[in-house]
């Protein structure tokens, strides 16, 4: 298939060439999962999506690679397709609203226009749960792993698994411990697999900010939309935020590309949708892939 057209954004950015890059496929109709990886690989994004229509005008089938594999629901990726959607769909509406059926679950998204290429766009994460709280012993290899100390870790949180559509493992730190974490385990990925988590969520709560990696601990990403609904619910959950307040979460400090990542967590967690994601869209460029591939590449 030629001419494979794609749009470049960045997400959580309050300007172009901020935030967290990422390329949407709008027209990924007869891609096969393989190719989808594969030019994800290409582009070296930490995350694309792909698109396909449906027989409903505003509801879209959704896929999300990372360079490695691909995942049942992402954060950044809903965002900017939700921009890119708004732009090709309504592009004479200062407001527009979307559905995106991933392997997670169909999400709502909800975008409005804020200026020349720039679109504040939200969206429902859904029903937070609160899988496991690990215990003083399960916390030993964890923070090893993250080349922490106990005195790195906050004292007054505990090291808990939290999803709202992609189990976290949400470690609680003080400021030198964010800045000193990094993945030193070869076996990471196992060792968080045995207590139910996909991913680690090294947090600040006081500061509200947070890192996280691919397993290998060799890319860090930028701002984690599928990680900010988890630590928003986790703040509520044990007392560190009010309930309806828009708690405003920062990464991606460590890269020299500050995010903005905006969470809502409704006055029950046991409310249908409680968990809401917002985050600032800016187009960036637009491309087209126009290579012939053979049948072993697609």
């Amino acid at each position: 298939m030629n001419n494979i057209p794609y749009r470049h954004v960045d997400v959580f950015a309050p300007r172009p060439l901020s935030g967290n890059g990422l390329a949407v496929f709008p027209q990924a109709g007869g891609l096969s999962a393989v190719l989808m990886l594969r030019l994800t690989q290409e582009l070296r994004q930490f995350e694309s999506i792909f698109l396909t229509p449906t027989a409903e005008q505003d509801v879209f089938n959704a896929r999300v690679f990372t360079v490695d594999e691909e995942l049942p629901f992402a954060g950044h990726p809903i965002l900017g397709a939700g921009a890119v959607l708004h732009e090709a769909q309504a592009p004479n509406h200062d407001a527009a609203a979307f559905f995106l059926i991933l392997p997670a679950g169909r999400v709502r998204i909800d975008s409005r226009r804020t200026g020349q290429g720039a679109y504040r766009v939200a969206m429902e994460q859904g029903h937070p749960t609160f899988d496991r709280t690990l215990s003083a012993g399960e916390e030993v290899p964890i923070l090893d792993a993250l080349t922490l100390e106990p005195k790195h870790r906050d004292p007054d949180l505990p090291l808990e698994v939290v999803s709202t559509g992609l189990a976290y493992l949400i470690v609680p730190v003080t400021p030198e411990g964010l800045a000193r974490a990094q993945i030193r385990s070869a076996d990471f990925e196992n060792l968080l697999a045995e207590i139910g988590a996909k991913f680690v969520y090294v947090f600040d709560a006081e500061k509200r900010e947070g890192r996280t990696w691919d397993n290998a601990g060799t890319v860090e990403d930028i701002a984690t939309g599928s990680a900010a609904g988890p630590a928003g619910a986790y703040l509520i959950r044990h007392g560190a935020a009010e309930a309806g307040d828009v708690l405003l979460l920062q990464q991606g400090r460590f890269l020299d590309r500050p995010s903005e990542m905006r969470v809502e967590v409704t006055h029950s967690l046991s409310s249908p949708s409680p968990v809401i994601v917002a985050g600032d869209v800016q187009m960036v460029g637009t491309g087209v892939i126009d290579a012939t591939f053979s049948d072993m590449d697609a």
